[in-house]
């Protein structure tokens, strides 16, 4: 590409870019909340953005202001050849706090794109800028995967994203899967487009894809396609209950054995009306599924029964429901086959 000229133009000449991938699923809030799109030109939006920008992380705002301050721009940003910033607009929000210290802050030094360059080209100019492997820069996984999304949206071919990030034609697919489970997950949670819901939850969305939603997984699972509706629901319910996310890589096993299997599904009942029991039986799975783990080391399993019958508490009240009668009903007759051992 042609090299671009830097200017040094002063801030109320630019605009901030809404379509940044740095604050995609903020700024996706932003409009569910306003219900409109936010205008960079109306001044009551632009402090909006600034705030999105600067508290997005408030440590590197505070540390780019004073890096800013002690050495100047270092880097030019650039922009539209009308005025929007594609790359430095959380830069753009810092100069705006310094020139109220120092007026030479008043402007920002940017590369100024030419007038034909099409939305494509602006979206590989910033993707080359800010996602590519070896710039290494904080977008986050939730706005990674919106920013591939927008690429798409744009036009763009998965190989040509790939391409202009330094990622293979795979992993972008990849992350176009995983952001797919991410947006069913919301929708079950009834919170579409709210990405910062799942802003944590990135890593239990890996383990599934990896262990189970994957293409490639679903080809080799031995489950109907009602049965993986019903784990990807169940998988839903307790991540949104707090369960942690390396947990999830033991559905499969769980699904595989066939005691355990029809424990599992039973929790799909609780989903609406009880998403605590749901969480409690896969809990429970994961119990016997450990239990299933050590059956060659009897001393273990019975140290273990030994344990969580001293912790019962037997004078609690819901000893005194059918489900709990019936529980220890099951568990009578391993009682009494255990006392012929001794």
């Amino acid at each position: 590409m042609t090299e671009i000229p830097v200017y040094r133009i002063p801030l109320e000449c630019l605009y901030y870019n809404v379509a940044n991938g740095r604050f995609a699923k903020e700024y996706l809030n932003i409009k569910k909340r306003l219900e409109r799109e936010l205008v960079p030109e109306d001044p009551k939006d632009e402090k909006e953005i600034e705030r999105m920008l600067r508290e997005q992380s408030i440590p590197k705002t505070n540390w780019l202001k004073n890096n800013i301050r002690d050495l100047g721009q270092e880097e030019p940003g650039i922009i539209t050849h009308d005025g929007y910033v594609i790359n430095g607009n959380r830069r753009m929000s810092v100069l705006k706090l310094l020139v109220n210290e120092n007026s030479k802050f008043g402007y920002m030094d940017v590369g100024r794109l030419p007038e034909n360059v099409s939305e494509s080209d602006v979206y590989k100019i910033e993707l080359g800028k800010q996602m590519a492997k070896e710039q290494k820069l904080d977008y986050g996984p939730i706005n990674e995967l919106l920013k591939i999304q927008h690429g798409l949206d744009s036009g763009l071919t998965v190989e040509q994203i790939a391409n202009t990030i330094g990622f293979s034609k795979d992993e972008i697919e990849d992350k176009i899967e995983r952001l797919d489970l991410i947006k069913e997950y919301l929708e079950f949670i009834e919170d579409p487009d709210n990405f910062e819901a799942a802003e944590k939850l990135n890593e239990h969305f890996v383990e599934l894809q990896k262990n189970i939603f994957s293409k490639k997984k679903q080809k080799t699972q031995e489950l109907t396609p009602l049965e993986l509706l019903d784990v990807k629901e169940i998988a839903f319910s307790t991540i949104h209950s707090g369960i942690r996310h390396m947990t999830l890589r033991k559905i499969p096993k769980m699904v595989k054995n066939p005691k355990i299997k029809p424990v599992f599904f039973e929790a799909k009942k609780f989903i609406i009306a009880d998403p605590k029991k749901t969480t409690q039986i896969f809990e429970a799975c994961e119990t016997r599924l450990q239990a299933e783990e050590h059956k060659d080391k009897p001393g273990v399993l019975l140290d273990a029964i030994l344990s969580n019958l001293e912790s019962l508490d037997l004078t609690h009240q819901k000893f005194k429901t059918d489900e709990y009668s019936t529980l220890i009903k099951k568990i009578i007759p391993y009682v009494d086959e255990l006392k012929k051992l001794v």
